[in-house]
C-alpha cells in the first residue's frame, strides 16, 4: 500500500532504549525521587488510552494524582531533563532514521514523530535526530490522552493534513501504538517486524 504520510514513535523505534528505565531508576534513587518515578510509571499505566479533552486537562489530572505542584515540579525540573541527558549520553537514533525521514521527504510522503512524553523535540536532539528532517512533532497529551487514545490519533491525523486511511503508524508496541491506529483505521507497523533495520515505503 502507498501512504501519504508515515507517523513514527519515538522510544523503543527510533533508537534502542535498553536498560534506560534501570538508568533512571539508578538516577533518581540516587536524587531521593523514586517513588515519585514509581507513581509516574504506575499512573501511565492506569491513563492509558483515557481521553480528557485537552492538554490542560490531561495533565491537571494526572500531577493531581502524581502529587500537585511538588510532582509536577519534579517532572519538568528534574524527571524529563534527566531523561534528555540520560539520552544523549548513551543513546542514538538507529541508523536507518536519517535515510528514511529523507528518502520519505523526497518522495513527498509527510512524517511526525509521536510521542506519549512531554519534551519529544528536546529528546529528539539528544539523540542525534535534527528535527528539520519531519515535518511534525507531537505529543500525546497536547491531543488530551495517552496513546492509544483514539481521540490523540484522529487529531494526528488531522494536523498532518490526512484522512486516517492515508496515514501508517510506525511503532515498537502493539498495545499503544498499534491499537490506537486500529482505532482510527490506520495502518500499522511493528519495528520488531523490520528484516534489516530498515524501512521502505
Amino acid at each position: 500500500m502507498s501512504f501519504k504520510a508515515v507517523i513514527f514513535d519515538l522510544d523503543g523505534t527510533l533508537y534502542d532504549k535498553s536498560h534506560i528505565s534501570l538508568r533512571l531508576v539508578a538516577k533518581q534513587l540516587a536524587h531521593g525521587k523514586l517513588s515519585l518515578l514509581g507513581r509516574e510509571r504506575q499512573l501511565r499505566k492506569r491513563l492509558k488510552g483515557r481521553y480528557f479533552g485537552s492538554e490542560e486537562a490531561f495533565y491537571a489530572a494526572f500531577f493531581e494524582a502524581l502529587g500537585g505542584k511538588r510532582a509536577k515540579d519534579w517532572y519538568y525540573q528534574d524527571y524529563m531533563p534527566c531523561m534528555t541527558r540520560l539520552l544523549k549520553e548513551h543513546y542514538h537514533i538507529f541508523p536507518w532514521v536519517e535515510p528514511t525521514f529523507k528518502d520519505l521527504h523526497s518522495q513527498g510522503i509527510k512524517t511526525a514523530v509521536f510521542s506519549d512524553y512531554a519534551c519529544t523535540a528536546e529528546r529528539l536532539e539528544a539523540l542525534g535526530f535534527d528535527c528539520s528532517w519531519t515535518d511534525f512533532v507531537f505529543e500525546a497529551p497536547a491531543f488530551g490522552g495517552l496513546k492509544p487514545c483514539r481521540e490523540a490519533f484522529e487529531a494526528v491525523c488531522r494536523a498532518v493534513g490526512e484522512q486516517p486511511s492515508d496515514c501508517l503508524m510506525v511503532g515498537d508496541r502493539s498495545d499503544t501504538d498499534g491499537a490506537g491506529a486500529a482505532a482510527v483505521g490506520m495502518g500499522f507497523y511493528l519495528t520488531s517486524s523490520f528484516p534489516d533495520t530498515s524501512y521502505r515505503t
